[in-house]
């Protein structure tokens, strides 16, 4: 990708950015050369800072990529196919229908793929030095973190950009790892990256992820959500060392390497060697009440202080802001939690009934300030998914016991039970497009009503013009 942003304005760009949360603020808010900036610890604590900062951006994942644009592309919503009574478009409505050429598409699109390489070029201006500066560091373990974060973060934000943009390994039939996908920028350069294919980049992000791991392997301590400068602090808003893992899981099931994949998810849900490393531990019946986003579970979020407000725009009781409300059919709510005596799944409480008397609004973040990146409910489901027989049947009851529902008989269909546990438990997370994308279905929707008629021309988001035109990427 051609960046033609010198060292000091990229760092400028962050500094200057709305932080996701008050230990996010950083200063000072004008251009510092990156030889200033990380003469100290402090410096590339504000480097690494500022990734979040982006990360908890509108067009990024404090909507877009969460609730907002993907939950919308995976048809969980109604309203964005309606006009409103003035007969004005809904805010989403091309979004619903995939028309990514229209223009303001092309602009959201667009945002998230900048959004996106910005905050690996800054990620990349940060290892350029950070081994040049070792010194600086209070002690060698923080400095692991340090660099083991920078490393994650990258490998984070590349996989998504190719879950958005490339095949996945089961498009073109079948062969979607061939296929060519996006660059894998490693490092800070004004010069274009070449174009891989989507083996090609998994083989870098996980690269990245087993280093990353290596670094901060037996560092974590969790010491609880307060503020302070000590990187040892604030982990659960950090890509910690079990997000790593997590992501390690997701990502070799992306890549069907299903038994790499289910070791990782076991690491994390305390099935090594007879070990349980990590303090996660799925929610109970008692746990529920008053704690809808069950924090036992969640590894990494990301703390975005105006969630309540953001949300609320999109998901109100009110019906006036019919241009925005993103609102569920009572059909589609019955598929997902009504069917077999489901009323009793504890996640069916997030979806509020409507005014109109026959809608749903999602209620998972009314007074909430974070944001899901990675849940030990997801290496459940990933465990059930690459495991065998009783074993998969285990992972899956098990989370289903712990959201209120009875076991699954050892003859039900097992990948269609994943499936629906999957579109409950990832409303509002933006999880459930690459669900969808990933299994190449040709029907999808909380009313099982859109088919999927050409899978490259809907999964696939079309990579911005001007990377095209650049040179930088072949249609």
């Amino acid at each position: 990708m051609k960046k033609r942003m010198n060292k000091a304005i990229i760092l400028s760009l962050v500094l200057v950015l709305t932080a996701c949360n008050n230990w996010l603020d950083v200063s000072p808010k004008s251009d510092m050369k990156a030889d200033d900036l990380f003469l100290t610890e402090a410096g590339f604590r504000a480097g690494l800072i500022g990734v979040y900062a982006l990360m908890c951006r509108e067009d990024s994942y404090a909507r877009d990529l969460t609730y907002g644009y993907l939950d919308v592309l995976a048809q969980y919503y109604k309203s964005p196919h309606q006009l409103t009574s003035s007969g004005y478009e809904h805010n989403f409505k091309k979004a619903a229908e995939y028309n990514y050429k229209e223009t303001a598409e092309e602009a959201r699109i667009l945002a998230i793929w900048q959004n996106h390489f910005t905050a690996i070029a800054n990620i990349n201006l940060a290892l350029e030095y950070i081994d040049k500066k070792k010194d600086v560091f209070s002690s060698e373990d923080i400095y692991k973190i340090y660099k083991g974060e920078f490393l994650a973060l990258r490998a984070f934000l590349h996989f998504d950009v190719l879950r958005l943009f490339a095949s996945s390994a089961s498009m073109d039939n079948g062969n979607g790892l061939n296929s060519m996908a996006i660059p894998y920028v490693d490092v800070y350069t004004n010069v274009a990256r070449p174009q891989l294919t989507v083996k090609e980049v998994l083989e870098k992000v996980k690269t990245d992820l087993l280093a990353a791991k290596g670094l901060m392997k037996g560092l974590e301590v969790f010491k609880g959500l307060m503020e302070s400068s000590d990187p040892q602090y604030n982990r659960g808003q950090r890509m910690n060392y079990y997000a790593v893992t997590a992501l390690l899981a997701r990502v070799y099931l992306y890549g069907n390497e299903r038994e790499l994949a289910l070791a990782q998810a076991k690491e994390i849900i305390g099935e090594v060697n007879g070990e349980n490393p990590t303090s996660y531990e799925l929610a109970n019946s008692s746990a529920t009440s008053g704690n809808p986003m069950f924090s036992s579970e969640l590894i990494f979020t990301l703390d975005v202080q105006k969630l309540k407000d953001l949300s609320e725009v999109y998901f109100t009781e009110n019906s006036n802001s019919v241009s925005s409300i993103l609102s569920m059919s009572s059909s589609g709510k019955a598929n997902i939690f009504n069917s077999g005596g489901l009323e009793s799944d504890f996640r069916s409480s997030w979806m509020t009934s409507g005014t109109d008397g026959d809608s749903y609004v999602l209620g998972k973040y009314k007074d909430m300030k974070y944001i899901p990146m990675f849940k030990l409910s997801e290496l459940y489901l990933i465990a059930a998914e690459t495991a065998t027989g009783s074993e998969a049947y285990g992972y899956l009851n098990k989370l289903r016991n712990h959201r209120g529902l009875a076991n699954v008989a050892p003859t039900a269909d097992l990948e269609d039970n994943i499936f629906q546990e999957y579109r409950r438990e990832f409303i509002g997370e933006g999880q459930m497009f690459f669900y969808y994308k990933r299994k190449v279905m040709q029907v999808i929707g909380a009313d099982n009503n859109i088919a999927i008629k050409n899978p490259n021309a809907i999964y696939n988001l079309p990579i911005p013009t001007n990377e095209v035109d650049f040179g930088n990427i072949k249609k």
